[in-house]
C-alpha cells in the first residue's frame, strides 16, 4: 500500500533521531513481478478531490508554471533569474537554460491545459529557433561549439517542441531537422562523435549533454516514429550504460533514464529497463533519510557523488533532477510489473519532491518582501538551497519537470 502523503509530510518535517547517509552503496533490489499495468491517464486534476499532500505538489507545480510565464519577456526570452536580496535580475543568459525553461513550461502547460503557458512556450521556442541554422536537412545552433554544446541544445529544443500541446507542422519539421543533426553525429558504436580530445572534457559532455540528445530523440520518435531512432537508442543504451558503470555519477542519470524509459515503453525491450533499474537503484542510495535534528531539513534531498562514491553535502535544487529520474523509473517499474522497485522509487520520489518544494518561494515564506515584489517576482520560483535564495529559470525548470511527471504518471 502506498504511503500516505500526509504522513510523509509529517515525517519530513519532524526531526528524527538516527544516522545520516554513510556513502555505502545499497545492494541492487531484486525484481518482484506483478502484472504489468498501463500508465494512469494524464491530464489536469480536480484540486478539491486531491489528498493534502498531492494538492500541495499540484499547487506547487502550477505556481512554478505561472512564475515562468511571468518572467518571460516580450521578445520571447525568459529573464535568467533574480537576486531577491538586492532586488535585481541576473545579468547572465544561457541558451540551454532558455530551452530548458521553454521545455518545462510546455510540459506544464500541456498538463494544466493552460493556453497562455502554451502560447508563451511556443513563442520562446520560435525565438530560440532564430538562433539556429541549417545545413542540408540538419538544424543546429549557430553559436560555436566552444560556447554551446550543440548536442544538448538540439536535444533540449527538440524536447521543448515535442512537449507542446499539439505542436504545429512547422515546429515538428524543425524538430525533425534537429534530430537529423543528432543522427549525423551518431557513431556505429552508439556514442556521439566529439571533437574534444581532453579526457575530462569528454567525460563532462557525456555526463551533461548526451542524455538530453537521446531524450529529445525519443520524444521526437513519439511524434514521428522512425526505425533509425529506436536503433540509435539501442546502441546508445549499450554504449553509455557500460560507460556509466565504469564512471558512476549522478548528473548523467536523469536524462538517460528519461530516454531509456521512453524507449522501453515503446518497445518493452528488457535492456532498456535493466539500464533504468541499475542507475536508479544506485541513485536511491544517495538520498538522505533518517536525519538527526540538526539536518532534518536535508531529508529527501540527494547528496553528490565523486568517482561513484557519495560526497556528503547539503542537498539543493539539483535534487529535482533526481526526482525527475525517479518519476521516469516509476513508469518503467509499473510497465515491467516490478512491484518492489515501484514502491521504492515512488517513496524516494515523494520524499524528494517534499524536499524540493521547501526551496520554492510561496506566500508563507515571503511576507518580509513588499507585496508587489512578492507577487510579481518571487512567488512560484525555486531557489538554489536553504542558504542561497537566488532564483534561476533552470532551477524552476527541473522542479516543474519533476513535479508534473509525478502528477501525470505516478500520483493516484
Amino acid at each position: 500500500m502506498r504511503r500516505n502523503f500526509l504522513s510523509l509530510a509529517v515525517v519530513f518535517c519532524t526531526a528524527l533521531a538516527g544516522s545520516w547517509l554513510t556513502g555505502q552503496e545499497q545492494s541492487v533490489v531484486p525484481a518482484v513481478l506483478i502484472k504489468p499495468v498501463t500508465e494512469p491517464s494524464a491530464g489536469a486534476r480536480d484540486v478539491a478531490k486531491l489528498a493534502p499532500g498531492q494538492r500541495h505538489l499540484y499547487l506547487s507545480a502550477k505556481s512554478g508554471m505561472e512564475w515562468l510565464e511571468r518572467v518571460n519577456k516580450a521578445d520571447g526570452r525568459f529573464l535568467s533569474g533574480f537576486i531577491p536580496a538586492l532586488r535585481t535580475p541576473l545579468e547572465s543568459d544561457n541558451y540551454l537554460h532558455q530551452a530548458g525553461a521553454a521545455f518545462a513550461l510546455a510540459r506544464a502547460a500541456a498538463f494544466f491545459q493552460d493556453a497562455r503557458g502554451a502560447a508563451i512556450a511556443k513563442q520562446a521556442i520560435l525565438t530560440l529557433l532564430l538562433e539556429t541554422t541549417t545545413d542540408r536537412s540538419a538544424r543546429f545552433t549557430a553559436a560555436p561549439e566552444a560556447f554551446l554544446n550543440r548536442l544538448a541544445a538540439a536535444g533540449t529544443l527538440t524536447l521543448a517542441i515535442c512537449e507542446l500541446p499539439n505542436p504545429a507542422a512547422d515546429l515538428l519539421q524543425s524538430a525533425d531537422e534537429l534530430t537529423n543533426y543528432l543522427r549525423a553525429h551518431l557513431q556505429t558504436d552508439g556514442s556521439f562523435a566529439s571533437a574534444v580530445e581532453d579526457k575530462n572534457a569528454r567525460a563532462e559532455i557525456i555526463q551533461h549533454c548526451t542524455g538530453a540528445a537521446l531524450h529529445g530523440l525519443m520524444r521526437s520518435h513519439a511524434q514521428k516514429p522512425a526505425p533509425w531512432k529506436l536503433d540509435a537508442l539501442r546502441k546508445a543504451c549499450a554504449y553509455y550504460h557500460a560507460w556509466w558503470k565504469q564512471n558512476k555519477n549522478l548528473p548523467m542519470i536523469p536524462e538517460h533514464t528519461a530516454a531509456y524509459a521512453e524507449a522501453f515503453l515503446a518497445t518493452k525491450e528488457p535492456s532498456f529497463a535493466e539500464c533504468v533499474f541499475e542507475m536508479n537503484d544506485w541513485l536511491c542510495g544517495l538520498q538522505y533519510a533518517n536525519m538527526d535534528a540538526r539536518r532534518a531539513h536535508w531529508a529527501g534531498g540527494f547528496s553528490g557523488s565523486n568517482d561513484g562514491k557519495t560526497q556528503p553535502a547539503a542537498p539543493d535544487i539539483h535534487s529535482a533532477a533526481a526526482a525527475a529520474s525517479l518519476a521516469e523509473a516509476c513508469r518503467v517499474a509499473r510497465a515491467a510489473g516490478d512491484a518492489q522497485r515501484l514502491q521504492r522509487y515512488r517513496t524516494a520520489l515523494e520524499n524528494c519532491l517534499l524536499f524540493v518544494t521547501t526551496l520554492q518561494y510561496a506566500e508563507s515564506n515571503t511576507q518580509h518582501f513588499a507585496d508587489w515584489y512578492r507577487q510579481n517576482v518571487l512567488v512560484g520560483g525555486f531557489h538554489l538551497s536553504h542558504q542561497d535564495g537566488n532564483l534561476r529559470i533552470d532551477y524552476t525548470q527541473h522542479a516543474i519537470a519533476a513535479l508534473v511527471q509525478h502528477l501525470k504518471y505516478v500520483a493516484e
